[in-house]
């Protein structure tokens, strides 16, 4: 079986060994935070869906590409204009850029990937290979042929 994949780089064996000392180097207010858009991976008989949800990201500001059988979505939330006489007491919603990457299955036509933007919704639909899709065995009926028995 053939499945489209989340994309999982390896993870870095020296990041408990840099947080350790990253207080003691690091600059108040550098460490950038990076927000990633949910997404979710559905599957039909004929294709493959992934849903992104993309709050206040405009469709110019979303790139989709695939290199080597690795879907890629990327983009930017950008920050709104503020009016500087308002002084904030909270801010819990991020902006910034983003990055998603999901490992497709092999031989996906790329150029058959549909992407539709919709209230803040980014859907992809990749049709699976022809030779990824079930198929139906259809049953013949018990034969009527009479078969000679031995004596």
């Amino acid at each position: 079986m053939t499945y489209l994949t989340l994309h999982r780089p390896v993870a870095n064996p020296f990041k408990f060994y840099n947080s350790l000392f990253t207080p003691f180097f690091a600059t108040p207010g550098t460490q950038e935070y990076r927000w990633r858009p949910s997404a979710d991976i559905s599957e039909t008989d004929d294709s493959f869906e992934v849903r992104a949800e993309l709050p206040g990201v405009t469709k110019d500001d979303v790139h989709i590409s695939v290199k080597d059988n690795l879907l890629t979505i990327k983009g930017e939330k950008r920050q709104e204009k503020t009016d500087d006489s308002k002084d904030f007491h909270r801010v819990e919603r991020s902006y910034g850029s983003f990055e998603r990457k999901f490992t497709l299955p092999p031989k996906v036509e790329v150029d058959s990937i549909k992407a539709e933007f919709k209230d803040g919704v980014l859907t992809l639909s990749i049709p699976k290979p022809e030779e990824v899709k079930p198929k139906e065995i259809p049953i013949v009926a018990e034969s009527t042929v009479d078969i000679p028995q031995e004596s």
